[in-house]
């Protein structure tokens, strides 16, 4: 954590996952609860400014900007009371006061939530699906590297990613499935 000299402003390196959304939120509320306002974020690393201890929900949603109805969606958060703190790789940080205790939702049900986790698998695997062949690729020319500690080191690193990537599109695939069973009780 690094933290300018007066406090005013600390920056917070955290990994969170994309299948760990809520967790995110209720630590964000957190801060602010402790007198910690998110000023920006970015992957795994966020930027805080001091205020008054407050109560302000966090929800985090994903939707690309490529989608046709892009412009609506923001629209949407806007008129419903939520500021729009950051956005970054589909990722879409929205904040408001709390009133009254009352924790304002932006899904009205699970089924709805589903729709969210939904955009974020198939981008994901999208994605690992492009990846798959370039890093298959580089693993097989480490091969016939000399030096064996750097060709098991390469091997190793992108062996490591390729298994991550594949956890965490499983994991949101589940995160889906809940939410979908749930749905159906």
């Amino acid at each position: 954590m690094k933290s300018s000299s007066k406090q005013e402003t600390k920056t917070v390196i955290k990994a969170i996952f994309a299948w760990e959304d809520e967790k995110e939120e209720k630590w964000l509320e957190e801060m602010a609860a402790n007198g910690w306002r998110l000023e920006k974020v970015y992957p795994y690393v966020y930027t805080f400014r001091r205020c008054a201890p407050e109560k302000i929900v966090y929800r985090l949603d994903y939707m690309a900007s490529t989608e046709k109805n892009y412009k609506e969606y923001l629209t949407l958060f806007k008129d419903a009371g939520w500021e729009l703190l950051a956005s970054f790789a589909g990722w879409h940080y929205f904040r408001i006061n709390a009133q009254n205790g009352n924790v304002p939702e932006i899904y009205n049900s699970d089924r709805a939530k589903a729709k969210k986790y939904r955009r974020l698998f198939f981008t994901a695997l999208t994605l690992f699906l492009l990846l798959l062949n370039p890093l298959l690729q580089m693993i097989d020319r480490t091969i016939h590297a000399e030096n064996l500690l750097l060709r098991l080191a390469f091997d190793g690193f992108f062996w490591l990613f390729i298994l991550f990537a594949i956890y965490g599109i499983i994991r949101i695939w589940l995160k889906i499935r809940k939410l979908e069973s749930k749905h159906l009780e």
